[in-house]
């Protein structure tokens, strides 16, 4: 099978880029033809297929004028995307597009060409930005169903800023208002129910939704996990953000002196990580060593309230036997189960007491990592893979 997938980032960001560069070996080890589709990036895994890449914009603060002016018109439409994708198209002759994030840098201006050539569109939904502009509204302060252009404007939705809250919520009405996803795509791929039931609740239409739960590969299957680090910590991972719930998290630890709270990834926005003898920052991370960072935990937290699609730091912590504690509510609710491969917690109160619990109870901390390895079978790749190409089929069949 040629299968052309298609996403902003062809480098290890976060996690949509873990399962999107994942899902390129797994696809090809099983000798099917992967055809890439990305925004050029210094960072970016080796390509074959760079030629096509659109140019590189960016929003940081550092990027230059016209980058920044670039990356503002290219949020709305892409001609050079549209052109390179034309391109592509014609040359590798795919079977089947598989998209995941093509916001802003790429832009839904390649789908009409795609469905052009009558080629069948599927998208892995990894965010909430087809029903909502922000990428993951906060269950506490956001209700989507009530959502209003200028209230998320004025009240700064979007990383604080007025500006940038304008655009993204321009971008979503306009996307919106001219239907420029749902026309073209065949079928979305929901990580989990509670996204599917967002999704639905949203207007679209169920017939063209399967959920299809994450994979995760372990790096290290045949290497011991011997303890490299001699203090005994409570780990977590991922985007250092406030966004992510990480200063509320900081502050738990702040009362709880007596246990130490390991942070790794990269520091975004204005979050500040104070100087705590028992809070420490270890800095950015590859796959292998976020694994043994698990692996060498008490235990794995997390004090995100977003909508966590489907929260693959959830699976990862129960692939490697060790107990998850976060907010209940969200797709946190179908990897772990509540005290049983760890706990789902109500508030900040809780999960202070149950941070306190497992940290001090070994016999509990096993018998957790006992179960989140029976429960982490039904995440494995092979599963994963068979169900996919059973979907491909069944739309290439179709077509």
């Amino acid at each position: 099978m040629k299968i052309l997938e298609i996403n902003k980032f062809n480098y290890l960001r976060r996690g949509a880029e873990r399962h999107f560069l994942e899902l390129q070996d797994i696809l090809e080890k099983n000798g099917h033809q992967v055809a890439i589709f990305a925004m050029d990036h210094p960072e970016n895994k080796t390509s074959t297929w760079n030629k096509y890449f659109v140019s590189y914009v960016d929003y940081g603060e550092k990027s230059s004028l016209w980058i920044k002016i670039k990356g503002i018109l290219t949020r709305f439409y892409s001609f050079e995307a549209k052109r390179k994708i034309k391109k592509l198209l014609n040359d590798f002759q795919p079977d089947i597009v598989h998209i995941h994030n093509i916001y802003h840098q790429i832009s839904p201006s390649i789908l009409k060409e795609i469905k052009k050539q009558g080629i069948p569109i599927i998208m892995t939904v990894h965010d909430s930005k087809l029903i909502y502009p922000n990428y993951a509204p906060n269950k506490e302060k956001d209700d989507i169903s009530n959502y209003k252009f200028w209230d998320f404007v004025i009240n700064k939705k979007f990383k604080n800023s007025l500006i940038k809250s304008f655009l993204i919520a321009l971008e979503f009405e306009l996307s919106r208002y001219f239907n420029l996803y749902d026309k073209y795509i065949d079928l979305y791929l929901s990580p989990s129910s509670f996204m599917k039931g967002k999704l639905i609740e949203e207007g679209i239409n169920p017939s063209k939704i399967i959920v299809l739960p994450h994979f995760s590969i372990i790096q290290t299957p045949n290497e011991r996990s011997a303890i490299f680090l001699k203090e005994k910590y409570v780990f977590h991972y991922g985007s250092l953000s406030k966004e992510k719930g990480v200063d509320r998290l900081i502050e738990i630890f702040k009362e709880l002196p007596e246990i130490n709270l390991y942070l790794a990834g990269k520091i975004e926005g204005n979050l500040n990580i104070p100087e705590f003898s028992n809070i420490k920052y270890v800095g950015f991370k590859s796959p292998k060593e976020i694994e043994r960072l698990i692996k060498n935990s008490l235990l794995v937290v997390s004090a995100s309230n977003l909508w966590e699609t489907f929260g693959l730091v959830a699976l990862e912590t129960i692939l490697n036997g060790k107990p998850f504690i976060g907010f209940s509510g969200m797709a946190f609710e179908e990897i772990v189960k509540d005290n049983h491969s760890g706990f789902l917690v109500e508030n900040e109160a809780e999960m202070k007491e149950k941070i306190k619990l497992l940290a001090q109870d070994e016999g509990l901390r096993v018998l957790f990592g006992r179960n989140a390895l029976e429960s982490s079978k039904l995440f494995n790749p092979e599963a994963y893979y068979d169900k996919l190409i059973t979907i491909f089929d069944s739309l290439i069949n179709k077509k």
